[in-house]
């Protein structure tokens, strides 16, 4: 016990003499939307107190939140190559129109559960680091998931089969593509444009996270939730390629290691919001994050589960084809690998 607590003792040491020798450094932060759990729980607190501490007052970061930063997310990879900010929060799916590789690290219907989500990610990260280093001249800093992209119905859906044929809310085109292969028909419409379209039934679901669509309160018109996770939204926190060489290499060294944590804190408090806004949508369980309603929901079961991998698999492959050879193959040698999936 005491060799451990003088090794914990020595390697505090350690830490604070390097961080005393860190040049002073101030970061631009453009983080996720303030409106969500862990912008607040996990983001905010990060770049405000847990960083700082760490370099003993040597590196500091100013956080503002996407929204409120008047940007849309779709162009945070360019601002952070460009240099007109330092480090950027960003979801792959609205910057796949720069690259469909970034689609892989979320593919629909591939990840049942965060567990299976993060192993996804782990295993396509290598590739994630290349590509945006290269390509887009930007540094992966962290890897950032949201709750389980959910379908929330004006009417009962208690199977697959109640499905098809329905016009469903969708967002990006692998999404609509696992829609399509469910037999439904996917409807373009922006987040702010749900709850209207719900009500006048220009669509009759809409898929989101199942806390953002607590947050944004669509069980006041939605009172079914089919809990069949599409994807986890994945997203990531980078920095631009020419500021990243730029700073000094301890404070490299901090940056990477307190991303890590920064990291782990996302994927763990989202794996907890997730079970929160399920009780809460339902009034069953425990509700702690977010608002209690009463809506109804039931999940894919015994055969359906075998349908859904198949379909998977499917858009999978029409990615593949979509993306290239190349980025097939780089999918298939990380995620196929560490999944069983081999695409068609």
């Amino acid at each position: 016990m005491k060799r451990i607590f003088m090794a914990a003792l020595m390697a505090a040491m350690a830490t604070a003499a390097v961080s005393a020798d860190l040049p002073a450094t101030h970061f631009r932060v453009i983080g996720g939307g303030s409106h969500n759990y862990t912008y607040s729980a996990v983001e905010k607190p990060f770049w405000e107190k847990t960083l700082p501490e760490a370099s003993q007052g040597q590196v500091t970061a100013e956080l503002a939140g996407l929204s409120e930063s008047g940007l849309k997310g779709p162009e945070i990879i360019r601002l952070m190559r460009a240099n007109a900010l330092d480090i950027g929060m960003g979801v792959f799916a609205f910057v796949s129109g720069d690259d469909a590789m970034f689609e892989g690290v979320d593919l629909p219907g591939m990840a049942p559960d965060i567990a299976t989500a993060r192993k996804m990610v782990q295993a396509y990260r290598p590739v994630l680091e290349q590509r945006m280093r290269e390509r887009h001249g930007v540094h992966l800093l962290a890897t950032v998931p949201y709750t389980a992209q959910v379908f929330f119905c004006r009417e009962p859906v208690k199977s697959l089969a109640d499905l098809k044929g329905r016009k469903v809310r969708t967002r990006g085109s692998n999404m609509a593509d696992f829609v399509s292969a469910l037999g439904a028909a996917p409807v373009m419409i922006a987040f702010a444009e749900v709850i209207p379209a719900l009500q006048t039934g220009v669509v009759d679901c809409a898929v989101t996270g199942i806390g953002s669509g607590n947050a944004a309160k669509w069980y006041d018109v939605a009172k079914y939730l089919y809990n069949l996770p599409i994807d986890w939204s994945i997203g990531f926190y980078a920095i631009g390629e020419k500021r990243w060489q730029q700073l000094d290499p301890a404070v490299r060294q901090l940056l990477q290691d307190q991303a890590s944590i920064l990291e782990n804190r996302l994927w763990e408090q989202t794996a907890l919001e997730n079970d929160y806004a399920m009780a809460c949508n339902t009034g069953q369980g425990e509700c702690r994050i977010h608002s209690p309603a009463d809506m109804q929901a039931s999940s894919p079961v015994g055969p359906e589960r075998e349908a859904l991998r198949v379909v998977a698999s499917q858009v999978a492959g029409q990615w593949g084809k979509r993306c290239g050879p190349d980025c097939a193959k780089a999918w298939s040698d990380s995620v196929g690998h560490a999944l069983g999936v081999t695409l068609p």
